[in-house]
């Protein structure tokens, strides 16, 4: 048990398969991973559209961001939108261009959720989301004491 506890938590095999399941997405739109799952943030941010909303929802490196705006911006798949408020703020939004690529990424999204979670009960999802819920801030309290976050 200790095992799979430690691949589930270090998520090798979830890896694995998700690049396996988004390499075609990589080659048919010319990105990268880390695009890719900022697009797929984006897609489902609810208004956390700015670089530094990426940076502390995904824990995405900041330079691997900044990168990928720019090559999803020349590739016209994003856009900056100024803030209406505060000039120094900048939000990103997806463009109609990037679109079906969203979808794509959505339907390789779902169904890796169908194959992650088949045969698992709605309780047993609800039972682990609550266990990765304490995890996760466990190692978020660790990370601040240690001055890491």
């Amino acid at each position: 048990m200790e095992r799979q506890i430690d691949n589930l938590l270090h998520g090798v095999q979830f890896k694995q398969l998700m690049e396996y399941r988004i390499a075609e997405i990589r080659e048919k739109y010319d990105l990268r991973k880390v695009d890719i799952e900022i697009l797929y943030y984006l897609s489902k941010s609810s208004g956390r559209n700015t670089s530094k909303d990426i940076k502390t929802d995904t824990k995405i490196n900041k330079g691997h961001i900044s990168q990928s705006i720019d090559r999803l911006q020349k590739q016209g798949l994003l856009i900056f939108v100024p803030d209406e408020d505060d000039r120094r703020c900048v939000h990103l939004s997806i463009t109609d261009q990037a679109r079906p690529v969203v979808q794509n990424i959505e339907t390789v999204w779902n169904e890796l959720n169908n194959i992650i979670f088949e045969g698992i009960t709605e309780e047993e999802k609800q039972v682990l989301s609550v266990v990765a819920g304490k995890i996760a801030r466990n190692m978020e309290n660790a990370l601040k004491e240690q001055g890491k976050q």
